[in-house]
């Protein structure tokens, strides 16, 4: 009787240790410090380059829990400096469109069915909120853990001016036109356009 019951215990404790580090929440700004154990610091990751701010997939997980996702052109191997200073998202035209609500049970079915190509999947996983606890998050994240290739790579952090603006133009089914928005300058980074020379009279 007293194995069964030690027996019964230990398996208790596992499995609520388990589950406590499953649901561990995320903080965004947290990881992206210095974190100090002990005697011993922890550098923060290199800060991500604007132009990689975007990988093939993008999920964003809404305020409300909603999970949209909108995919990019494929990506080859990485190379160059990624203490690069350009950490400004670049501007990628993103629109309303672009952006697609995925019901909660079908985030499965949707990562086997893009994650199965041979080219490599840089992911990100997006969201206005620093803590991610929600059920939808650390569903998505088992799911591309079990479909990420060896190659592939995923990313969490917070949402860009631009996804953010047209999110809410999605959702409130309004006219989008990205030339009509006030940008922070401080927040994207704009192509550079070549102005055009005007013809001289003779």
């Amino acid at each position: 009787m007293v194995r069964i019951f030690i027996g019964f215990m230990i398996c208790f404790f596992l499995s609520n240790c388990d589950k406590k580090e499953h649901d561990i929440p995320y903080i965004i700004s947290q990881e992206n410090k210095e974190i100090v154990r002990g005697k011993d610091t922890i550098p923060p990751p290199p800060p991500i380059p604007g132009y990689l701010y975007y990988g093939t997939n993008t999920f964003i997980i809404d305020r409300n829990s909603k999970i949209y996702y909108f995919q990019r052109n494929e990506i080859g191997h990485i190379c160059g400096n990624w203490e690069r200073s350009d950490t400004i998202p670049y501007f990628i035209n993103l629109q309303p469109k672009d952006l697609i609500e995925i019901p909660a049970n079908n985030i499965t079915d949707l990562i086997k069915a893009n994650y199965k190509d041979n080219f490599r999947n840089i992911t990100f996983i997006a969201s206005k909120l620093d803590t991610l606890n929600s059920k939808i998050y650390f569903d998505l994240v088992d799911v591309l853990k079990l479909s990420l290739k060896e190659s592939d790579l995923y990313f969490i952090r917070r949402t860009t001016q631009e996804e953010d603006t047209v999110l809410k133009y999605k959702k409130n089914n309004d006219y989008y036109n990205s030339e009509d928005i006030k940008w922070d300058k401080n927040r994207i980074t704009f192509p550079f356009i070549k102005p055009k020379l005007e013809k001289t009279k003779n």
